[in-house]
């Protein structure tokens, strides 16, 4: 018997770059110095982005028609 490995897939639904909040926060984020020293930024910017997408419905229709399979 062939057992294959099961490869899990990850979705990703990206937030529209024009979003104005998107923007606000992304240059708010990446220009403050204590989150670049700290090394969570990647942490916070995730966060972030599935708390907005549950409230922008521009950043998900966006990320509807741009899904991709990771």
């Amino acid at each position: 018997m062939i057992v294959l490995p099961q490869y899990a897939a990850r979705w990703n639904f990206p937030l529209d770059p024009d979003c104005p909040e998107v923007k606000d926060f992304s240059e708010t984020l990446h220009n403050d110095p204590m989150t670049a020293y700290s090394g969570c930024g990647d942490e916070i910017q995730e966060d972030w982005d599935r708390k907005h997408r549950l409230n922008c419905k521009r950043c998900q229709e966006y990320g509807a028609a741009n899904a991709e399979v990771i």
